[in-house]
């Protein structure tokens, strides 16, 4: 009989560490900063790396209300962390948060960097209107900013 195996702890820690150096005295600063975000109950981690062309956007996930059917689709209320990394070293990368109905935000991820979802909401605004309410990410796409590139993609949920 297969034992299956549940309910790890996911441990995300960020440091920040800077070294301002004055040019003409000892009066240097310095800032440092430590952020651990812990995710309980994590049963399922994906984690991809894509070659993506410098062409047409790719869908990396399609977040819904049901069980997942397929490899990246998941169940909306489980996602508890997505990680997309840019692995180039000077090529940007845009993530496009899309939902079913009006609201899509992109956000380019430079080289070499990071961006971090904890939540599967987005909203977005053209015309400069207030601040609404949240509507649910249904998709993520990536698309190569200006040439090819190589992206990790890390995603876990509660089930």
């Amino acid at each position: 009989m297969a034992t299956r195996i549940t309910g790890g702890t996911l441990t995300v820690t960020i440091t920040e560490s800077l070294i301002m150096t004055h040019a003409t005295s000892a009066d240097n600063r310095t800032h440092s900063q430590t952020i651990t975000k812990t995710f309980a109950s994590i049963d399922n981690l994906e984690k991809r790396v894509l070659n993506l062309p410098n062409t047409n956007q790719v869908q990396i996930a399609e977040l819904g209300t049901t069980a997942a059917a397929d490899l990246g689709t998941y169940k909306r209320s489980t996602v508890a962390y997505i990680r997309i990394t840019n692995l180039d070293d000077t090529n940007g990368v845009a993530v496009i948060l899309e939902d079913n109905g009006a609201d899509t935000a992109a956000l380019l991820v430079d080289a070499d960097s990071t961006l971090l979802l904890t939540d599967t909401q987005v909203e977005a605004f053209t015309d400069g209107s207030a601040f609404s309410g949240w509507s649910d990410i249904d998709k993520i796409f990536l698309k190569a900013a200006s040439a090819n590139v190589q992206v990790e993609v890390v995603i876990a949920t509660t089930e």
